[in-house]
Order: structure tokens, then sequence, then C-alpha cells
């Protein structure tokens, strides 16, 4: 039986085979671990702790000696007192028995920050594939030519489309798809040369995939291959990390395992297709759309992912396998191996997100209130859902009653807690919502402005739509606005998330009928969405309903809510047994009546409405008369006086699953009363749209249930109006769901098929162990204290402590979705998983270390048609440099190593939450601000700063700071007269203190050491010779632009970067970031086939240059140690260095 091994406090767990290190693990099982140097024991990030006994929780015994012993190369990081108490190096610790695994915070990755976004490029259209539709003469019994050579001589007639091939798996699909298309199908070809995908009738749209793969990171950006436009981004950590930070750690690892280049190309494999996978999620698409893709990355990545053996590239003469550009089949990518690195999974999600019809998920804004991030948290909550703060007053909370916490005490009151986050921020104020921009041209309408419509309008807003809602009150909301009374949902909490709407870019018409939709179609709408709503109320269908004095929940409600006087009786009868029933008795109260009675045909505990609402009528006075039902309405002069009932008993249970009221002979009895309302339901205007839609039996819009697609095309329709009276949450859900059909409707997807999967409950969230704790609760405003309209709940109004204690219960039962390690044994196609007949086109190289990222930033800044002298710079683990103009250029790599991505660096990082980012040291008092990335603001503005560690951009800052404050000389070392308490000696080495530990997470003063500052030196010493030494060779004493490539070229500070001497001086003003340039030079020969062979061209004409091969290098590269530089005159910059203090 294999090890189980459970991860705190993420809580992954898993069974993993004995043998694997703890490192490799937390890969299987999804825990981000800190490691950078390969496994091989020489960085020290990532220690972890092993706890010790058996823990009945959860069934295991967790023992120290369920690991191999520790060896003298792991014991040197640790202490007496650390070894003692469990500490181990998760990349050397081998797994032999069950074991519960704890990850301090200084061990944790976190979420990384990946900063690959995707500039606009402009780029004459040109693909490698393009689609064609065709109709094709029909096989019969005197014309039995076969489909593909009927297909071909057709391709050849009508397009001219000449001695086209067929891709193998298109040839398998060509039969079906052209009799499922009646003859009528449209076919991909690839360079025209071959057909490598079929589908039956007119498919419009193709798709492409461009990828960077950097050392670090990797990105993909999904393009239409129809119009050029990008769809859909995405990245994520390279995930050959874990095996090494840099390329030569990775060469390293492949030369010195058995298996090394097998687990980094499944490893790259993998990740690519995670990217596919994110990409073709977010654009709606299925990965079988995406029909081309082209690939940039280094030499070695280059090699990794090709699957090739990287040695040689790691000695000299350092000569690639390949420099030319490659085509090859997606699904012939990779080897087939054993599936030792895919594990399966085995559980699902939250109980509360599968019972939600909105599919929110509590456990993920819980875990942010836990840790104090309100924000943090109502972004969370808004991935989900547009309204926290009405559905934190009026959900029907569905989730609650599955709570998993439930089992051992009380649910999470996750509603209140959905209120707490959106009343944190209306109380502080709420900082205008940022317009998303419309990248998609299908213009939306949307019917109806409660919570179905806005949900909808809110979900495509965020995708690029441009929307527009018609609603026919003067305010928008709907039933949210109109049918819930102001003391459960206040006007400013609903004014304001209706607000954020429509500052995302929502356009909301009030005053605005619509009765016709063809009428709206031909304003140039492309799909609509009607969510009306059921405004119509149901009659009892006794005699005397209508007479003066009874009055309908629907209209006395709207009529409050609409700021006009209604007069109430003295003593008020009430219908009905839902929440419309209960919010009208407790209006009447309020506008002074002095009795108030419901009465309902079935008893307490089947009345719909919500539980909370009944009890707090009941305390403000409401009387309740179950188990009852009016036959007859009573008038004297034409006006209502009271109702005639029978009593009721409870048969069978009836269609609705409650047990249906049966009259009992004989019991009638009469209600004396001023007024009635009857709130017993509601029903959709069955002649709105009557001449275009159709209705089903039960009067409501009939749709289809899976895709709420009406039997007008282009119309989805959801909500009461397909419902009937339900909830807001539902509504919410319907919204939803048609947002997702509007969207791939638009996109010529098939709406069943491009849906994403149902949501899967976790299997067991095991409760051993689990003690019990009190649901935290505020309670609601004394009944006398309910004078007029007043909000009666108050949720956790500004409990802070409460709140945070509340979420605390949360069990985290998402963590408890196992994954299992398939045995070792048959193979599987590794493969990329686009459409099985696409070519992945891969970039050409230069050199050994200068890849096809480097010319995917040759061909996107195009420095070969410039006159100016350009040095172009991709800093990362690995520099890469370009300078020259059209009469020349030169490339090369240089040595950086990964300082600048936090290795080598004592509390180095990279991106992540907590990462100090920005660094400013005072001359005069030498106190430091900083600030940390998902934090707004300086350290010296914020209660809980949090700061984690240092990132690459921080680095950059910092030694230029140290220098401007006089804290360290141009030779990098500390000056020894400094009086401040941030600067110390530690066993013998020089540091000075960045953040104090009451500033950080890890409980530790994050610190800048006399190594680390040599370390960054380094780095920059190798860029600055590197280029310095390209100047001489191109024979030009200056450059006139300095370009950053690279995304993390992007959040570098250029003064820093200048101060540090980074590269030779350039004016500040001709300094500046492009950003991700090598994805965008994938993303250039994606859309440009020409492009490809101009990559091919110039990759063989610059010159590549091996700077350690050139007399004088040691020499330059030591003087560019010096900050800014030993000799070199900076005049761009001299103002800041004559401001340094003389010491």
């Amino acid at each position: 039986m294999k090890p189980k091994v459970i991860f705190q406090p993420s809580g992954r767990r898993g069974s993993v085979e004995k043998g694997k290190t703890l490192k490799e693990a937390s890969v299987l099982l999804g825990v981000d671990i800190e490691g950078i140097c390969g496994e091989i024991a020489v960085c020290g990030k990532c220690k972890v702790r092993i706890e010790q006994g058996f823990f009945q929780k959860y069934g295991i015994e967790s023992s120290r000696e369920h690991l191999s012993p520790m060896g003298p190369t792991e014991r040197k990081f640790f202490s007496l007192k650390q070894e003692s108490g469990g500490y181990r190096l998760a990349c050397q610790a081998k797994i032999l028995g069950d074991l519960i695994v704890f990850v301090p915070e200084e061990s944790r990755m976190g979420k990384q920050v990946i900063r690959k976004a995707a500039r606009e490029i402009n780029i004459e259209l040109k693909p490698a594939v393009k689609k064609y539709y065709v109709e094709i003469k029909k096989a019969t019994l005197a014309d039995t030519l076969a489909d593909w050579e009927r297909l071909e001589t057709e391709l050849e007639k009508s397009l001219g489309l000449k001695n086209l091939t067929i891709d193998y798996q298109a040839l398998i699909s060509l039969q079906e798809a052209v009799r499922q298309g009646d003859w009528k199908i449209t076919v991909s070809v690839w360079q025209n040369r071959e057909v490598i995908k079929v589908e039956p009738g007119l498919v419009k749209k193709a798709y492409g995939l461009a990828v960077d793969v950097g050392t670090t990171t990797l990105a993909g950006y999904l393009c239409d291959l129809t119009d050029g436009k990008l769809v859909a981004t995405a990245s994520m950590m390279n995930p050959q990390v874990i095996y090494g930070e840099d390329v030569m750690s990775r060469i390293s690892y492949t030369m010195t395992n058995q298996k090394g280049l097998e687990h980094m190309n499944t490893a790259i494999i993998d990740g690519l297709n995670g990217i596919i996978e994110e990409a073709s999620t977010i654009a709606k698409i299925k990965r079988t759309d995406i029909l081309d893709m082209t690939v940039v990355g280094n030499t070695c990545m280059h090699h990794l992912f090709l699957n090739i053996d990287p040695k040689n590239i790691g000695q000299a003469p350092f000569p690639p396998a390949l420099h030319h550009s490659l085509d090859i089949k997606a699904r012939d990518w990779g080897l087939k191996i054993a599936p030792e690195a895919e594990p399966v999974e085995i559980g699902g999600c939250p109980a509360c997100q599968v019972a939600c019809p909105a599919g929110i998920s509590g456990q993920d804004f819980l875990y942010f209130i836990a840790q104090g991030k309100f924000d943090e948290a109502l972004e969370e909550v808004r991935r989900a859902m547009p309204f926290p703060g009405v559905c934190g007053r009026v959900c029907t909370h569905p989730c609650e009653p599955e709570c998993e916490r439930g089992k051992v005490d009380e649910a999470l009151s996750i509603r209140a807690l959905h209120r707490f986050v959106a009343d944190h921020e209306l109380r502080k104020g709420r900082t205008k919502a940022t317009p998303v921009e419309k990248t998609k041209e299908g213009k939306v309408a949307i019917i109806g402005s409660g919570p179905a419509g806005l949900t909808c309008a809110y979900e495509l807003v965020r995708r690029g739509y441009p929307v527009t809602v018609f609603e026919a009150d003067p305010k928008a909301g709907g039933m949210l606005r109109y049918g819930i009374p102001v003391y459960r949902r206040p006007r400013e909490v609903l004014d304001n998330e209706i607000s954020y709407i429509e500052e995302l870019g929502v356009d909301i018409k009030t005053n605005h009928p619509v009765n016709c939709l063809k009428e709206v179609f031909a304003q140039g709408y492309k799909a609509i969405f009607l969510a009306t709503g059921a405004w119509m109320s149901e009659k009892l269908n006794i005699p005397n309903e209508d007479t003066n004095g009874v009055i309908h929940a629907l209209d006395f409600l709207k009529t409050i809510n609409s700021g006009d006087t209604v007069q109430v009786g003295k003593r008020v009868a009430v219908v009905g047994g839902g929440n419309a029933a209960v919010d009208a008795a407790r209006v009447a109260k309020r506008l002074g009546a002095e009795e108030v009675l419901i009465v309902y045909r079935r008893s307490r505990d089947e009345m719909p409405a919500i539980k909370t609402e009944i009890d707090e009528a009941e305390r403000e006075g409401v009387q309740f008369h179950f188990l009852a039902a009016p036959v007859k309405v009573i008038t004297n002069n034409g006006r209502f006086t009271g109702i005639q009932c029978f009593h009721m008993e409870l048969g069978e249970p009836d269609e609705s699953g409650r047990r249906a009221p049966i009259p009992l002979k004989g019991s009638d009895f009469e209600i004396n009363a001023d007024q009635l309302i009857i709130a017993i339901g509601q029903r959709t205007d069955q002649k709105a749209f009557v001449e275009e839609l159709r209705y089903s039996n039960s009067g409501t819009l009939s749709v289809d249930p899976i895709t709420l697609k009406t039997n007008m095309e282009g119309v989805f329709a959801g909500g009461d109006v397909v419902l009937g009276a339900s909830d807001v949450i539902s509504a919410m859900g319907a919204g939803q769901e048609a947002a997702t059909s509007i969207e791939l409707y638009l996109e010529g997807v098939d709406l069943v098929k491009g849906r994403p999967a149902k949501l899967k409950k976790v299997k067991e969230v095991p409760l051993e162990g689990v003690g019990k704790e009190t649901r935290k609760d505020l309670p609601p405003l004394k009944p006398e204290k309910r004078i007029g309209f007043a909000e009666v709940n108050l949720g956790f109004a500004d409990q802070f402590e409460l709140a945070i204690a509340e979420s605390k219960r949360c069990l985290n039962c998402g963590s408890y979705a196992e994954k299992e390690a398939p045995e070792t044994g048959a193979g599987r196609d590794i493969g990329i998983k686009i459409a099985p007949g696409a070519y992945t086109h891969v970039l050409p190289i230069e050199a050994g270390f200068v890849g096809a990222d480097n010319v995917g930033v040759l061909i996107a800044e195009a420095p070969y048609f410039q006159d100016s002298i350009e040095l172009i710079i991709d800093i990362g683990t690995n520099g890469e440099l370009i300078l020259g103009n059209r009469h020349k250029l030169i490339s090369s790599s240089c040595a950086t190593g990964p300082a600048f991505e936090g290795a080598q660096i004592r509390y180095g990082m990279r991106a992540a939450p907590g990462a100090i980012e920005k660094i400013v040291i005072d001359p005069e008092t030498k106190e430091v601000r900083f600030k940390v990335i998902d934090k707004e603001g300086w350290n010296t503005e914020m209660a809980e700063v949090g700061a984690k560690g240092i990132c690459g951009s921080g680095i950059i800052d910092v030694l230029p700071q140290l220098f401007l404050a006089g804290i360290i000389d141009r030779t990098g070392r500390f000056k020894k007269d400094l009086k401040t308490p941030r600067f110390r000696v530690n066993n013998g080495e020089p540091e000075f203190v960045l953040a104090w530990a009451n500033e950080t997470s890890i409980g530790a003063d994050i610190v800048i050491c006399q190594s680390d500052v040599r370390a960054t030196q380094l780095a920059k010493g190798a860029m600055y010779a590197g280029a310095k030494i390209m100047m001489r060779h191109l024979g030009v004493e200056k450059v006139d632009k300095v370009i950053l490539a690279g995304a993390f070229g992007s959040y570098i500070d250029k003064v820093s970067a200048a101060l540090l001497g980074l590269f030779p001086d350039c004016e500040l003003a001709n300094i500046y970031s492009v950003g991700n340039a090598a994805g965008d030079g994938s993303r250039i020969a994606l859309l440009n086939v020409d492009k490809r062979k101009e990559a091919e061209m110039f990759a063989r004409q610059v010159d590549y240059l091996e700077l350690t091969l050139e007399p004088g290098f040691e020499k330059t590269f030591s003087e560019a140690m010096w900050i800014p530089h030993m000799k070199d005159k900076f005049p761009h910059i001299q103002h800041l260095l004559d401001a340094i203090p003389k010491s």
C-alpha cells in the first residue's frame, strides 16, 4: 500500500509511492514549496516540518522515522533545535511511510504573480491555417468516387488548392463529417498543403496559440486566426523550476539523474497543456479548435520541450542540436512514458459550492477573511457574482444546510460573511471600478434588470462584450428593488452594487420597455437575454376577490418600495406562506396595522419562506393561523370585511414534495379583518412576446433546460420568467448560464459541448478530531427598536474579530480533493492537446545560449529596420542582448544567474503576494519605505504589512537605494560607521534590515546582506560587460536606445537600473520597456506565416558573440561590478550621483 502524505496548512493529500522525495510528492499533490537549486541541497529553501504522533482526524500515524535518514549535506542547513523539531529539506527526504508535513510560511512559494500581459500589435494577417467552406456532390450508386478524392477535386476546382494531402486523423473523421453536414463541410488547410481538420457545416472561427516558454514562466496567447484578435491569455510558473532555477542547473539535472530528461520533458509538456486548457476555458472553446501553435524559448528550453538531451549546450563549444525552425504534429510531441507525474483527481468541490445554484464557493473567500484580508475576500466573491451585499442579506443560502461544519456543530454563517465583506467596503468607501475593455464585437441586449439580467450583464461585460440592459421601470434592480422591503435590503446597498456593474461598462436604459424582439435585433444586437421576471400575481379564484380592500402582495410591496404611500387597515390578513407573504405582513406592521395575521394552508414546517424571516415576523407581533385556507371573501357594502376559511389537514406529498392540504368537511370559520393581502405566488405575463416566443403549459417561457435557448434564434431566457417565482440565487445562477450560452453562441461553439463540466462534490471530509465551536452571529435589532424601516439584521457589522473567528471554522473541504499517482506501468501519449492534425511551429535559435525567444524579440522589435543603435535586453534568469541597427546586429548571452529572480539572495523570492517589489531609503534617517505585491500603499501606511521576501524589481531597487543613502560604497561594501539600528553584523557578515519582524509574515527581519549585494553585482556586472564588449565589436561609443524586454523588464524602475549600472549610459527618455517581446514575436509568427521566414533569415544574419572568449572580458567584467561602474561616465544620471552623501 502506498504511504499517505498530508501537507499542512493547505490540507492537500494523496497516496504516493515509497522512495519519492517530499518535493516530488508536493508537485504531484499541487503543493507549492520553494526550491531553486534543482533538488541538490544547495539553496536550503524547501524546509518542512514533520508532525509526530497518531492523528485521529486523518487516521494515520505520522513519524519522522517514516523518512529516509538525514545526511550531512542536508544537516548543515539546520540547527540542533530545528533537527530535533522534525525539520527536513523536502528535496532530500524520501518517503517511507505515512506523513503529515507542515510547510512553514517562508517555504511556501505562494501564488505566483505572472507578469506576461500581451500588448497590442499591428500585423498583416496571413495565418498558416485557413478555413474553407465547400459543398461537394453526394455519392450515388452511379458516382462512387471516394470521399477524399471527391473533396480534393472540389477544393482544386472551386478554390484552386492543388496537390493537397490529408492528415490521418482528419481522414478518420472525414466520412462522418461529410454526412453529418449533408455534404457541406469546412476544411482547415495548413500552408495550402495539407487538410488538417474536417468539420460538418459552416464553421467560421479558427484559433491559434502563441507560446513563450521561459525559464521561470510559461505564457500562452490565444488568437483568433480569422481577425488576428487576442481572445485569451494564460500563464503559469514553468513546472521545471522544481528541478533547477536556471538553465545550467536543469542541464545538470538531466545529466545527473537517470530519468532527468524524461522528468523535464514531461513537466514542460504538462505545463503547455495546462496553458492550453486554461486559455480554452477562458475563451469558451474546445482545445481541438486550436489549429496552429508557435513556440519560442531559450536554447535549453528548446531542447527540453523537444525532448533533446541538452548536455552538449552545457559544455564548450555549446553546439545546439538544430538551428533552424521546426514544424511538428501536435499529437506527435513527447514520449510514451510512465504516468507517474500525472495524478488522478479523486475528490471535487466544497459542498457549499455544489449546493449553490450560482456555483459560489464559500471556502475561497472565507480563507481571506480568516487572515483579515477583507478586500481580497470581496474580490474573490466578485469573481463569482456581482451582489455580495444584497445576496448577503436576502439569499436563501442553500449552501449552509449542506455545509460539512454542520455535521460537527453548526453550519458556517456563509451568507452573513458575504455581507460582511461588502459592508466593509461600503463603510470605508469603494474605489470606482475600472471599465472593462470591449474586446468582442457581438452586441448583447438584456431585457430586464433583476438578478438574472444583471448577473448575465456582469458576466458578459467582464468577458469583453458590449452589453445594454433595457428596463421598463424607472430604476434598475427588478424584484431586488421593488419586491424586497428596505429593512431587509437597504437601498444604498443595491444602488452601490448596480453602480459597480455600470462602471464596468454595462449600459442600463431605464424607462425603456421592449415589446418586440425583432426590433431589438434590427438595432444591431446579436443576442438577447430575456429576464423580465414574474410580475403577475396569482389569484385565489374565490368569490368577491376583487373587492375594495383586497390587494396583492407584489403590488403592495412595489408601491411601498417606489416611495409611494399606502394606507393599511387596523386588522390585516395576509394569505400565503412564502417570503412575499412574510414581507407584506412585516411591512403592514411598520405602516401602523395593529394586528396582522398570516393565514397559511399548511403547517409552519412547510412554509417556503426563509425560517429566520418567519421567526423575526413572530417577534414583531405577526400572528399565524396554520392549516387554514380561504374559500370566500366576505364583504359589506362593497368593502372587504373578512374571509371565510376551511380548516385543513395534510395528506400525501404533492409535486412540490410537501404534504398536500386537504379541506376538512364542516370546518368552515370566519376571520374578521379590514384589509386582505394575497401572496400565494407570481406568474409571468404570457401576453409578452406571445407572437415570437413559445410558453410552456405552466405559463412560463419554454427554453432548453441546459442552454436556456428559446425557439427564436439568438434569444435566451432565464430567471423567474422561466422558473416561475423563485429566489435571488437561482435567478443569478440562470444569469450565469445564460452568459455562458450567449458567449458560446456568438463564438459559434456548440452550446452543450462547450459548457464547463458540472461541479462535483468532494468525496469525504474527515471530521474526527474537529473540536466543537459555537456559530458566531450578531443578534438582530430588538423588536422594540424596529421603528420604521431600519435594517433589522445587523450581520457582523464592524466586528472584525468575530467575522475572522467565524471564517476560521471553515473546514476547507476543497483541500480534501485527493490525488493519487497511478501505478508505474503502461505508457501514455503526452502530445500537445490541441487539434491532433495541427502543427506546432518552433522558431529557430541563434546559438548555444541565444534561443528562439531572442528570435521572437528580434521580429517583434525589428531593429534590422532601424537607423538608431538599439540595445535590447531580455532580463531574466539568463540575460540575452541584441545590439545594432539595420546595418549590423550582434547578439550575446551573459550569465546573470538567477539573482534577479530571487535566487542566491537570502530572502529572495519570485514575484508573489508578500514580495517586496519597490524600495526607497531615506538618505538622512536611513529609514525604509517599501511596497509589497498585492498590497496598496507603502509599509508605513499599513497596520499589517506581511512582507515575506524580496523579488527581482525590489532587488534592482535596493542596491541603488543603499548607494544613494550612503550605506554601501561604489564597490558594494557596507560602510562601517553607520548610525542606524538597521545596520548590524551577524555571524561576521554585515547586513541591513529592510523590514522588521513585525512587518513580515515569517516572524523574522528581512535583511540584505553583503553576500546578497555581491550576488546582485555579479549579475548586473555580467549584463553591463556583455553590452560593453558588443559595443566594442560594433564600433560604437554610445547607445541611442535601451529596450527592456521580458515580463520582468516591465516592472524594473529604469532610474534604479541605470544607477545600478545594469547597462551603459543612455538618455532616460530613451529607456523603455516593451513587455514580453518574445511572446509578441511568437504571436507575430502565429498570425503571419511570412514572419516565420523573416525569423529564419535574420536569425542567421545576426552575429553571435561568445563573451567568455573575448580578450579582456575579465577586466571589463570586474570594472562593471562597481556601482554604477568603476570608470565609465553617466552624464544622464550624474545629478543623482552628485547627491550621494560623502563619507
